[in-house]
């Protein structure tokens, strides 16, 4: 039974990318977590002097509880076919502080989130807390863009920076992903000299038994490569390894160009080696 973090803060997009997982995963056992995290900042320093924590903590939960009441209580009756178990969180703690905490508690699989979608900012383009699980949480995180409804994938895309190693944990991730979900794999390696082969050598012996398509790109343009490979193929689902932190930062750094939007458009699974 996979163990599924859905963070939620009743927003549509966050809505939308719990609709995308109760599809995404349909037909496998899941312990699904709905998850809100209230800003510690946001409390007020007048009532924790007035009151206790524990009252101002009940206070401030109130309406969260019975919003996340709700939503459970919709997704139990309309996921009724599927083997499906839902729990609610609630914590009060740094935003990504609360998420490690989750992942380590509940021995989560995946984190679902949803994203805002192509943008001139980059806080607006992921929104700051996608951004921050994405840099600092080890737990593979599927992202939704918020326009984005769900279609059975087919093709999923793993993308390599020059320095990524596939090794056997990533490897046994990826094949894992792709089996349970019945997809074709394509791998897109960025290289920085195309004469270099040393690094291929090694994809192609760990994907030689999978039928990948891969390709190789001399360049550093995350964006150019990816819009270009996504142009001409049919991609459901992309995918980075969040190894080489600046090659996240370049990855989901702000621009309004078009090749941002052309990779924002898709679902993101973000892999994290060991």
């Amino acid at each position: 039974m996979k163990k599924i973090l859905l963070l939620t803060d009743f927003s549509k997009n966050a809505t939308n990318a719990i609709l995308y997982a109760m599809q995404f995963f349909s037909g496998n056992p899941c312990t699904f977590y709905l998850m809100y995290v209230h800003k510690v900042e946001s409390y007020i320093s007048d009532d924790l002097l007035v009151n206790s924590k524990d009252s101002v903590y009940e206070a401030i939960a109130e309406k969260p509880k019975a919003k996340l009441k709700t939503l459970k209580a919709r997704l139990i009756k309309d996921y009724a076919h599927e083997h499906y178990e839902f729990k609610t969180v609630i914590d009060y703690d740094v935003f990504t502080d609360a998420i490690k905490q989750a992942v380590r508690k509940f021995s989560l699989d995946y984190i679902v989130m949803g994203s805002n979608g192509a943008s001139n900012v980059k806080e607006v383009l992921m929104g700051s807390n996608t951004i921050n699980v994405i840099e600092k949480v080890s737990c593979k995180t599927l992202v939704v863009p918020s326009a984005y409804r769900f279609q059975l994938p087919h093709e999923f895309l793993v993308v390599l920076n020059a320095t990524t190693v596939l090794d056997q944990y990533l490897m046994d991730t990826i094949i894992t992903f792709i089996t349970r979900f019945k997809l074709k794999l394509h791998v897109l390696r960025l290289v920085k000299n195309i004469e270099d082969t040393t690094v291929v050598v090694n994809d192609l012996d760990n994907l030689a038994y999978l039928g990948a398509r891969y390709q190789r790109v001399e360049t550093d343009d995350v964006d150019k490569a990816v819009a270009t490979y996504l142009e001409t193929h049919p991609i459901d689902i992309t995918t980075y390894v969040a190894q080489d932190k600046s090659f996240v930062e370049r990855l989901f750094s702000a621009s309004p160009n078009k090749e941002v939007k052309s990779r924002m458009n898709l679902p993101l699974l973000v892999l994290h080696s060991q």
